[in-house]
């Protein structure tokens, strides 16, 4: 390409919008340029790190001209973490950029017309800052203690993190005082290189209605001393109530749980409670990260649904279902459909803890059993992982045509291209975005659907 530019070379660019991963996109010779920590409306000087052939990743060197809503990151490692992507910019102006988001998705991949009075003001997040309820964190022995943190991205350099400003403040305590701990007693986080150590990841979550704290340690291999380490946690503290420890020695699994998961110390649940429902959760149980803001994303289910004491209705992709635990009170039944059995099991602990009698669990993929069981619901209600319904299921429904379908989604880009499906025979009522990440540029929606 003549008028390609070449790794290494600057130059001038005017921010147009922001992508999915929050990075600023301008264009040189209609080509893009993505650029992180820049904003649109900026004119900037960058420096092209990589010719990815349909785009170009760009390094920011100067701000000529700055974006009005520009802010400090109050994060010391903001620009090396990686977690976060929008503390550059002031809150309010991220639930415009997150709104954008979503109707970016829509105009590329909906191919029917749109109103955007269809998708509404993005819900603010309770706490902006501390709301994050769990944090699964790498480890690394380095200058002679262990530190916890982030991996930079696209490295293999882990980003030590004292006091994470987005988990909630007892996990920065904890993580603080367990690395002291193995520091103490001697204890290595595992080194892939030297392959000494055993610690691999710490996770920690906290529930908030009962104070009640739950450490993970996912190690390579069992140690003794984690399982000391563990009923020292229980006994000298009074918040950290169950100790697990998991041995995962796939190091190349993105997954942390496996079969050889073991209750060290301490009961082997932690309780939180959300609209006066107690939720038992164990260590792989899925539970919203945002404890507040799920229980506002759960009303405006309910807000929504508009539903009947004779209505008949499916969660799809329950999890521990919180959201049939929220609609089973307006309805007639509630049938929670679930694939992942620890998830299945702290749902039936749940219900089973909560007397709720007209909730009923079922096992297996959301199209197999809808198959299955013949159920023909006026609702369905979906929260289904960043993969989307997918072709399949949006197929299956245009054939069974439930009465409305209430979609939870966490990836704007596939919620497009399931929508695209099913306006063939559902109107869009409403989009509404939530912002359950502060600061970051993810962003959850609640889309209703009415069957033309």
């Amino acid at each position: 390409m003549e008028n390609s530019l070449k790794v290494g070379s600057n130059v001038q660019i005017e921010i147009k919008r922001l992508g999915i991963n929050g990075e600023g996109i301008g264009y040189h010779e209609k080509k893009a340029v993505f650029v992180d920590f820049a904003l649109p409306t900026e004119l900037v000087d960058v420096e092209i790190l990589e010719d990815k052939g349909t785009y170009y990743q760009a390094k920011l060197i100067n701000i000529l001209t700055k974006h009005p809503k520009r802010a400090e990151p109050f994060c010391p490692v903001y620009h090396e973490c990686g977690g976060c992507q929008l503390q550059h910019l002031e809150y309010k102006e991220t639930l415009y950029v997150k709104r954008d988001l979503i109707i970016q998705a829509l105009k590329r991949y909906l191919k029917v017309p749109f109103d955007l009075k269809q998708i509404k003001n993005t819900v603010a997040s309770p706490d902006k800052t501390h709301y994050r309820n769990k944090a699964s964190l790498p480890l690394q022995y380095k200058h002679e203690k262990n530190i916890i943190g982030m991996y930079k991205p696209n490295s293999n350099h882990l980003v030590e993190i004292n006091d994470c400003p987005i988990q909630e403040q007892d996990i920065n305590k904890f993580y603080t005082l367990i690395l002291n701990q193995m520091d103490k007693r001697k204890m290595l986080a595992y080194n892939n290189t030297s392959r000494t150590g055993t610690v691999r990841f710490i996770i920690i979550r906290k529930a908030l209605a009962t104070n009640e704290i739950q450490v993970t340690f996912i190690l390579k291999e069992q140690d003794e001393a984690v399982e000391k380490l563990g009923l020292y946690l229980v006994e000298k503290f009074r918040e950290i109530v169950s100790v697990y420890a998991v041995i995962n020695d796939d190091l190349k699994s993105r997954e942390f749980f496996t079969k050889k998961q073991e209750l060290v110390a301490g009961k082997e649940t932690i309780n939180e409670v959300l609209n006066d429902v107690v939720f038992s959760l164990k260590p792989d149980a899925f539970f919203q990260l945002n404890t507040k803001q799920a229980h506002q994303l759960y009303e405006k289910i309910i807000e929504l649904g508009d539903f009947k004491k004779t209505d008949i209705v499916v969660d799809g992709y329950s999890g521990i279902a919180p959201i049939a635990q929220y609609i089973a009170p307006h309805v007639k039944r509630v049938y929670a459909i679930e694939s992942v059995e620890a998830s299945l099991q702290s749902a039936k602990d749940t219900i089973i803890q909560n007397n709720q009698k007209n909730i009923d669990l079922l096992k297996g993929d959301v199209m197999t059993v809808l198959k299955q069981k013949n159920i023909t619901p006026d609702a369905i209600v979906f929260d289904p992982p960043r993969t989307g319904l997918g072709e399949r299921l949006c197929e299956f429904l245009l054939k069974h045509a439930p009465k409305k379908i209430i979609y939870v989604s966490c990836n704007p880009s596939t919620l497009a291209k399931d929508l695209n499906l099913l306006v063939s025979k559902y109107d869009i009522k409403s989009i509404t975005p939530f912002d359950m990440f502060p600061y970051t540029a993810q962003v959850e929606s609640v889309t209703l659907l009415s069957l033309k």
